[in-house]
């Protein structure tokens, strides 16, 4: 089945952003946005699995993309483990939305500011204060998550505006599918820093920073589970091979490559500690109906992370609850125990395979991702970090009971 593009999904995506159609670089960042959220859109809204997701995109210009079709589908593959099947028509400007309609963001005076993705997870508030404490000016974009999690996305967004300066522009996009088909995160990333991409383009800015920890950047494919590689450095490498080749002159940058979360939390200050709190890091669905918690689960990948971080540098006090908290005694054997359980044992092996010195035999990491010669030696360094980390969460809290579980 083909997946259907419309001619304003470009617009859907870049409500806040002046378009000049006549010009041809704002068509190829409009071209850009499409492609990736139509990618994105597909991804999410396609449930059976068995073929390839066959999608034909509209384009302003037809011929650069189809020169780049292998390069994407190669990209796709990569995050998503999917098979894509992608083809491009011209684009019909009689088919779009008068675009009169869509200038709400005057950019007569481009401010120069790099552009920072905005989570509203923890990750991301670190990568605020590193952007605070090294006087960066960047404005911020993402996606506005739904219930809870929008809550808390607004209450870090009104505390930079309070904190940062200049005040950034924080743009937060309603995404394009209401609710998804399929679960998925891994094409999301893609479209993310697209759009990052056309906000330091409008900026007249060459930079965009990601902030994600290297641990989770990395994370492997333990115990035959899928993770996705939505900030991996081949990731990274891929994308901004893909910006020059449409001759875009900007560069998505991950600073945090090398450093745990759990050292990127204990480098703020107590102003931006006071706000951990707010942050929502939860990769659990709500669409389980087993799962009936409100808040962070304390049970999945992100927040158990989240947890080790916390403990590992006594800074608990900042934290959010969790249904399933840290000092996890006498906690029944249900689906939340089982989970956690599991994830535990992701970590686990993890940390084996650091101490082992076989971790970089699942990492697929080479040379050519990294602007670092002694990237292996970093890289080592971060990972050994984290696995203290671990171990000193795990004797805090007296978690070895259940590594006798495994």
């Amino acid at each position: 089945m083909k997946s259907l593009v419309n001619e304003n999904l470009h617009l859907q995506l870049m409500p806040d952003f002046e378009i000049e159609y006549s010009n041809s670089n704002d068509k190829t960042i409009v071209d850009l946005i499409t492609v990736m959220g139509a990618i994105y859109c597909a991804d999410v809204s396609v449930t059976a699995r068995k073929t390839k997701l066959v999608i034909e995109i509209p384009v302003f210009q037809v011929e650069v993309w189809r020169d780049l079709t292998d390069k994407i589908k190669h990209l796709l593959k990569w995050v998503s483990d999917e098979d894509y099947q992608i083809s491009f028509r011209l684009f019909n400007e009689d088919l779009m939305e008068k675009k009169e309609t869509q200038l709400k963001l005057s950019l007569d005076s481009p401010n120069k500011r790099i552009v920072s993705l905005f989570s509203g997870g923890l990750d991301s508030l670190t990568g605020a204060y590193y952007n605070f404490k090294n006087e960066i000016s960047s404005d911020y974009i993402g996606f506005l998550n739904k219930r809870e999690e929008a809550t808390k996305q607004r209450l870090l967004a009104n505390f930079y505006k309070e904190k940062l300066n200049p005040t950034p522009d924080i743009i937060l996009i309603e995404k394009p599918v209401d609710k998804k088909q399929h679960y998925t995160q891994a094409t999301r990333s893609l479209l993310y820093f697209s759009l990052a991409v056309a906000k330091a383009y409008y900026n007249q800015s060459d930079q965009v920073n990601l902030y994600e920890n290297g641990v989770l950047t990395l994370n492997p494919n333990l115990y035959g589970r899928f993770t996705t590689k939505t900030t991996h450095p081949k990731t990274i490498f891929e994308y901004n091979n893909l910006l020059s080749e449409l001759n875009i002159n900007i560069q998505v940058n991950h600073p945090f490559i090398y450093k745990t979360k759990g050292e990127s939390i204990n480098e703020m200050d107590l102003e931006f500690k006071n706000v951990i709190q707010d942050s929502f890091t939860c990769g659990a669905g709500r669409s389980d109906v087993l799962k009936v918690h409100e808040g962070q689960c304390g049970v999945c990948i992100p927040c158990i992370l989240r947890k080790i971080s916390m403990a590992a540098y006594d800074n608990e006090q900042f934290d959010c609850s969790y249904y399933f908290d840290y000092d996890a005694k006498n906690f029944e054997p249900d689906l939340y125990y089982y989970e956690f359980i599991s994830n535990m044992q992701y970590f686990q092996k993890y940390v084996e395979l650091i101490r082992n010195n076989e971790i970089f035999g699942e990492l697929n990491i080479k040379p050519r991702y990294y602007d670092e010669a002694d990237y292996l030696v970093k890289t080592n360094g971060m990972l050994n970090t984290f696995a203290k980390e671990f171990e000193r969460y795990m004797e805090k809290y007296d978690l070895h009971r259940y590594a006798r579980a495994y």
